[in-house]
């Protein structure tokens, strides 16, 4: 395939009854990033998540399509800071003012983002800017920093924080009463044209034994439904958290068997492509859905933070 694609049957706005899906289009492909916009009184809103900084015009002429003015943006929450789902906030705070939630373990780096970006430099290199676009540094005092257990009551919503560590320690996911649950990557990538789920596991901080007490606190929060980042609303959250776990141990044991068996990166991220394009084809799914899929979570930063992940946390596993 050659290209991104924007796929029919997947609009820029979905109204999800009090709540609007707005698609980030990154990279040009429909249905891969979202944003989710909250509306308050009189015309304000929250977005949960930015999405990344070369999306930005995207994310802000959804926000006018579902009927509402950038100005009135009043608050961001972020279940995380990597790129894709925090790149535009502190373009989005000093801009129109409005305040940034985010753990308190990776607010700073919202603050002061260079250490990111490095970081994110060493692995994407000169396709920083085409792939993530400008990250500015959020001001202080706008910042909220947020732990697990806060309540937080934003333009009349009360909305629960939980700690959600796993894919990344500071990764947060936020309640919406009793029955809507925002998961980040908390609970994985479910793209429009494929039942599957596809984890996300990326470096620096995977931990597997954390995502999976994350799991059981998800589920004991009650959702129903699932509102994923990656991309959009599941309704039968326990088969979705079933199959995140199922696919969890797959894909971490493919990993570790050619790990023992000496292969290199580029034969691990092979096993990794060959499970994920195996599970779409099983569901009949086209190759635009396979190539979403693939842009969404790379199979070389898979093998880098599941080899992190063994080799730190599981030594005892791993072959002579």
């Amino acid at each position: 395939m050659n290209g991104p694609v924007v796929e029919p049957g997947i609009p820029r706005v979905q109204d999800l009854g009090g709540l609007f899906l707005l698609d980030t289009e990154h990279m040009g492909y429909t249905g891969t990033v979202g944003v989710y916009l909250l509306p308050g009184a009189a015309g304000t809103f929250a977005l949960i998540e930015s999405g990344p900084g070369s999306t930005l015009g995207t994310v802000l002429a959804g926000v006018q399509e579902a009927g509402f003015v950038p100005e009135k943006l009043t608050g961001v929450l972020l279940t995380h800071i990597h790129l894709d789902h925090a790149g535009a906030a502190g373009t989005l705070a000093r801009r129109y003012g409005a305040e940034v939630y985010v753990h308190e373990n990776g607010a700073g780096h919202l603050v002061d983002p260079s250490r990111l970006l490095e970081s994110a430099g060493r692995i994407y290199g000169d396709r920083m800017g085409e792939l993530w676009g400008e990250m500015e540094g959020l001001p202080q005092h706008l910042l909220r920093p947020v732990r697990d257990g806060d309540t937080l009551q934003i333009l009349g919503h009360r909305i629960g924080v939980l700690h959600t560590p796993g894919h990344a320690s500071h990764h947060v996911s936020y309640s919406l009463g009793k029955t809507r649950l925002f998961t980040g990557d908390a609970a994985g990538i479910r793209l429009p044209g494929a039942a599957t789920v596809r984890p996300a596991l990326p470096p620096p901080e995977l931990d597997l034994d954390a995502w999976s007490r994350s799991v059981q606190a998800l589920r004991q929060a009650g959702p129903e439904e699932l509102l994923l980042t990656h991309f959009g609303r599941e309704g039968d959250v326990d088969a979705h958290f079933r199959e995140l776990e199922r696919q969890h141990r797959i894909w971490s044991e493919t990993i570790l068997d050619g790990m023992n068996a000496g292969e290199d990166d580029e034969a691990l991220a092979a096993r990794v492509t060959k499970l994920s394009r195996e599970a779409l084809e099983a569901e009949g799914a086209s190759e635009a859905t396979t190539a979403r899929h693939s842009v969404t979570s790379s199979d070389t930063m898979t093998v880098m933070g599941v080899k992190r992940y063994w080799q730190k946390l599981h030594p005892e596993r791993l072959g002579s």
